[in-house]
């Protein structure tokens, strides 16, 4: 497996077991955890440009398969990931544009099917309460995490707990119209922060790259390519300018003591280096050493959906999520 060691989630032991589900642009992630992160089974399924429902149907599928198959205790709780805007309450799935989903019951339908309390969370949400619990923030009393990937997220962290806003989507910035942009945005409107500041803004760079999975692209051969094109190291050089510009804007406005760099862009170490190092030289004189730049350690592959299950089960996770007294 290329990329990052899985990091173990640092949970109660006496949960039980769990289902997690983690959902993007290319597949279904399905797999049974222990608290404390370790998979016991998993399999998975593509997402692409199949409906929901038929997604769903294969989620599901599996899902029963590899509970059946489980000898290692009852499965209390499903936590299930996707990209986009979610209704944590309801487990409706607003919008996904990186899935192509829209007004999807995913909570209520997985639960129905599985008879198991299930928890549905944005992508970026789920990633900032993993580095809350076991990553770069677990000492912190305030962070931004920047959620680079397929899409351009901010998770926030103020008095040592992920803050989701007065509605649930603090930090979903992706397709606030960024000021004099024109780049076509997947969702169909015009000038998204997402169309001019994600990894899919660099493919431009490397358009054999379209359509093909993380796992399919040879990095090595890539690098080279970039190495000897002005064209395409001009391109990735201002997709990163702009998301270190928006970076330090959402850190000045916020005044954290860490700023993480989060999401698929570290699996690329010069890509995160580059925009770390970008961050660091964008800061103000005022800013100077008053927020550390650095990248998360929680990969690609980390099973968040496991967290965002446990929130039903583990008193002190759900207490990271819901102040004292709320």
């Amino acid at each position: 497996m290329r990329g990052r060691p899985r990091i173990l989630l640092d949970c109660n032991p006496q949960a039980r077991r769990v289902l997690g589900i983690q959902i993007d642009g290319v597949r279904a992630r399905v797999m049974i955890a222990d608290a404390t992160g370790n998979i016991s089974h998993e399999n998975q399924t593509p997402t692409g440009d199949r409906e929901a429902a038929a997604v769903i149907r294969s989620i599901i599928k599996i899902a029963k398969k590899l509970i059946e198959d489980s000898t290692v205790g009852r499965v209390s709780a499903v936590g299930i990931c996707i990209p986009g805007l979610v209704d944590d309450a309801s487990g409706l799935v607003i919008v996904s544009h990186e899935v192509g989903w829209a007004n999807v019951e995913l909570g209520k339908l997985v639960s129905s099917e599985l008879g198991i309390p299930t928890a549905v969370q944005d992508t970026t949400k789920a990633i900032t309460l993993a580095e809350t619990i076991a990553g770069e923030a677990r000492e912190a009393r305030s962070a931004v995490v920047l959620d680079h990937g397929a899409r351009l997220g901010v998770g926030l962290i103020i008095d040592g707990r992920p803050c989701a806003g007065a509605t649930g989507i603090a930090g979903a910035i992706g397709h606030v119209p960024a000021y004099g942009s024109s780049a076509e945005c997947r969702c169909g409107r015009v000038g998204c922060i997402e169309a001019d500041m994600s990894m899919h803004a660099m493919q431009a760079a490397a358009p054999e790259t379209i359509g093909l999975t993380y796992d399919d692209l040879d990095i090595d051969e890539l690098r080279k390519a970039a190495a000897q094109s002005p064209k395409a190291q001009n391109i990735v050089r201002d997709v990163i300018d702009r998301v270190a510009h928006t970076a330090v804007l959402v850190e000045a406005l916020l005044d954290p003591e860490l700023l993480i760099v989060a999401g698929l862009i570290v699996e690329f170490d010069e890509l995160a280096s580059a925009l770390v190092a970008r961050i660091d030289e964008l800061r103000p004189p005022e800013r100077q050493g008053r927020t550390t730049t650095i990248r998360s350690k929680i990969g690609r592959d980390a099973p968040i959906s496991v967290i965002v299950a446990l929130q039903q089960l583990d008193p002190d996770i759900a207490g990271m999520m819901h102040a004292p007294g709320a």
